[in-house]
C-alpha cells in the first residue's frame, strides 16, 4: 500500500499508529528516529507506548512539532488479574501528573527487581549473565524480556530471541517470573485520574472472554481491534464486543524493531478516525 508523506494514502483515509515501542522500553529506536520513520511511511498520528514509562514523549515532541507529527501521550502499562498478565493502553493523559509518574518510577524499579529475580534463575541453570548487562542493553530505560534475550543472544547462550524465549523466558519457561501484579481497575484509575483513556492491548494474547468482559466492567475505554496477532476475524470479533458496550477502538503495529521479521512499521495502521472519536469521547461538544 502506498502512502504519502502527507499522512494520507492511495485510498484517502488519514492514517495513525497507536502502538509502538522505542528504546525507552525494549525497542530498537530513539523516540526521535520513530517520529522520522512514521512520516516516511506517512503516518498522521502515533502514540509512543512504552512499557511503564513515557520518558519517550518528551524526547519525541519536539521533533513531532518540527515535522508536523501529531504525536499523541501513551503508554502501555503492566497488570495483572486471575493468573494473566493484562496490558493497558493509555492515551491523551497528563504524563506528567505526579502520581501518574510516581506509579511509573515504582514500576521501573519492579522491573529491574524482576530482571534480577530471573538472572537467578538462569544462574542455577548454569546461564551466567549480570544485571548490569541487562540495565547497559536497556540504556537506562524501562527493563523487560527482550534485552534479557539480547544478554543470552550476546553470550552464545542462545541464537535467536525466539529460542531465548522458548527455552528461558517465555511464560512457561524455567528462568520467567511474573511480571507487574498491579489489579487492572487501578491501572485504570491512575489513567482516568491524569484525564486519559484506557484500552486493552492485545486482547486475542492470553485473554479469554470471561476476563476480557471483567475487566470492560472495570471501566476500561476501549479495546485495541488492529494488532498483528489479530486476523480478520479476531478484528471483526473484538469490534463487535467494543460495539456491545460502547468502547472505543484503537489499534497499531506493536512495533519494536527487533525481530527481523518485523516490518510492519506503517503497514498496520488505523483511520485517523477512531483518534477523532477518543477526542470527542474526551472533549465533548456542547451541544444548543
Amino acid at each position: 500500500m502506498p502512502y504519502s508523506s502527507s499522512g494520507v494514502g492511495h485510498n484517502g483515509f488519514d492514517k495513525a499508529d497507536l502502538h509502538i515501542h522505542t528504546k525507552c522500553s525494549d525497542g530498537l529506536f530513539t523516540p526521535e528516529e520513530i517520529v522520522r520513520k512514521a512520516l516516511r511511511v506517512g503516518l498522521k498520528a502515533i502514540s509512543i507506548t512504552d512499557h511503564d514509562t513515557v520518558t519517550g514523549i518528551d524526547k519525541a515532541k519536539p521533533l513531532a512539532l518540527e515535522l508536523g507529527l501529531e504525536l499523541i501521550p501513551g503508554v502501555e502499562m503492566s497488570s495483572a488479574y486471575k493468573g494473566y498478565d493484562i496490558h493497558i493502553l493509555g492515551y491523551f493523559f497528563d504524563y506528567q501528573q505526579s502520581e501518574l509518574k510516581s506509579y511509573l518510577d515504582h514500576c521501573r524499579q519492579l522491573r529491574t527487581d524482576r530482571a534480577e529475580r530471573m538472572v537467578q534463575k538462569l544462574a542455577k541453570m548454569g546461564v551466567k549473565i549480570e544485571i548490569e548487562q541487562i540495565i547497559i542493553k536497556a540504556q537506562n530505560g524501562s527493563v523487560g524480556r527482550p534485552h534479557i534475550a539480547a544478554v543470552l543472544q550476546d553470550g552464545g547462550f542462545v541464537k535467536s530471541f525466539s529460542e531465548a524465549f522458548s527455552k528461558y523466558l517465555g511464560s512457561h519457561s524455567p528462568a520467567y517470573v511474573k511480571s507487574i501484579e498491579t489489579h487492572p481497575q487501578e491501572v485504570l484509575r491512575l489513567v482516568n485520574e491524569a484525564g486519559g483513556l484506557s484500552f486493552l492491548a492485545h486482547p486475542a494474547q492470553n485473554v479469554p472472554d470471561e476476563i476480557l468482559r471483567q475487566l470492560i466492567s472495570f471501566g476500561l475505554d476501549g479495546l485495541e481491534i488492529i494488532h498483528p496477532s489479530h486476523d480478520a476475524y479476531r478484528q471483526n470479533y473484538y469490534r463487535e464486543i467494543a460495539n456491545e458496550y460502547f468502547l472505543l477502538f484503537s489499534g497499531g503495529s506493536d512495533y519494536h524493531g527487533l525481530k527481523d521479521h518485523e516490518d510492519n512499521f506503517g503497514q498496520i495502521w488505523i483511520p485517523y478516525e477512531w483518534v477523532t472519536k477518543m477526542k470527542s469521547r474526551l472533549y465533548p461538544v456542547a451541544k444548543g
